[in-house]
């Protein structure tokens, strides 16, 4: 049976495809910013953040597909207790490596 990975990760589709595990992608639809400002307004933790997005996308997705296997999963970056959004743009992420580069950083997942 395939699994579905609620996720538009082309790294994690690739490691699912590269240990024989079959899988289709559908995407959650879930308004991800909308979800981390308003995490982050109740003061949520990066970590708590990425286990919400990971959740919620499982759940939207399962919804559709109630006899299906979903696999939901997200990661952040943090740096300072700040979450590092994604770059809108080349730039942005240029200037976003300049920051995390020779800094303590770190990449939460969660499945």
């Amino acid at each position: 049976m395939k699994i579905i990975l609620a996720s538009q990760s082309g790294v994690r589709k690739k490691i699912l495809d590269e240990n024989k595990i079959l899988s289709e992608v559908v995407v959650s639809g879930a308004d991800e910013d909308q979800i981390k400002n308003s995490l982050l307004a109740e003061g949520a933790s990066p970590t708590d953040i990425s286990k919400n997005l990971a959740e919620i996308k499982s759940i939207k997705v399962s919804n559709k597909y109630p006899d299906r296997i979903v696999l939901g999963a997200d990661s952040v970056v943090s740096f300072n207790d700040k979450i590092i959004n994604k770059p809108k743009s080349r730039s942005e992420a240029l200037e976003i490596l300049k920051k995390l580069n020779n800094s303590v950083h770190y990449l939460i997942s969660s499945v």
